[in-house]
């Protein structure tokens, strides 16, 4: 049997000297780590929401760990070296970005805002700024750069993509590993990493619904999948 490590929502199992198996889990875990709970299918609308966002970036030559499908709920991917870090690429001001910043939830932002937190061993992520990333070795001044370039033209290409199917992407959380010299996409780009909301109505169509609980979170994944598929 692979060797596996289950993370959060996902588990990992050894395949080969290259690759890795992700198994996306019906898991429903919030972003500070509470509300741990079964949220039947969740497994599969992340995995397939995850390849449809992948096989789009690359139409745009942005590079991603993604080698294939390999069930339901399963992907193939490359090994990556990932950098410490989540990249959180935000277009309208929720979450803490109102109080910290005294505007109003839900404004959108004259220009994206890039933050960087550092994926800290056993705690919570810690907000940095390229000093700290240099001063800590978490990446080099190329990879920061590159980290900047990248996700700049992710979150355009994606706003793009998503408005097009009249949703909003109110922010990304991105994460990229080293492969052979290069910065690849890694990780996944779903509604448990990215905020989305209808354009219309403001629905919330990401993981925040979970904070309602499962009977409002399970048909807003489906529903997001659906609109992303057609």
């Amino acid at each position: 049997m692979a060797k596996s490590v289950t993370h959060r929502t996902k588990r990992v199992f050894e395949d080969g000297p290259g690759a890795l198996e992700l198994e996306f889990l019906d898991q429903a875990v919030l972003p500070d780590g509470r509300l741990k709970a079964p949220f039947k299918g969740k497994g599969a609308v992340c995995a397939r929401f995850s390849e449809v966002v992948f096989r789009y970036l690359e139409s745009y030559n942005i590079n991603h760990h993604l080698l294939a499908m390999s069930g339901e709920a399963r992907m193939r991917v490359r090994r990556l070296e990932m950098l410490p870090l989540t990249v959180l690429v935000r277009n309208i001001a929720t979450a803490d970005l109102p109080e910290r910043f005294a505007v109003a939830e839900g404004q959108v932002l004259d220009v994206p805002v890039t933050e960087l937190y550092y994926k800290r061993p056993g705690g919570p992520p810690v907000p940095v700024n390229a000093s700290h990333c240099l001063a800590f070795h978490l990446a080099s001044e190329e990879e920061l750069r590159a980290v900047d370039r990248l996700a700049s033209k992710i979150n355009a290409v994606l706003r793009s993509f998503f408005e097009r199917r009249d949703i909003l992407l109110v922010d990304a959380e991105l994460e990229f590993g080293r492969c052979q010299g290069a910065l690849l996409l890694g990780d996944e780009v779903s509604p448990d990493t990215c905020r989305l909301w209808d354009r219309r109505t403001r629905r919330k169509y990401d993981s925040d619904c979970l904070r309602s609980g499962l009977a409002a979170a399970e048909p807003a994944y489906r529903e997001v999948l659906e609109r992303v598929l057609g």
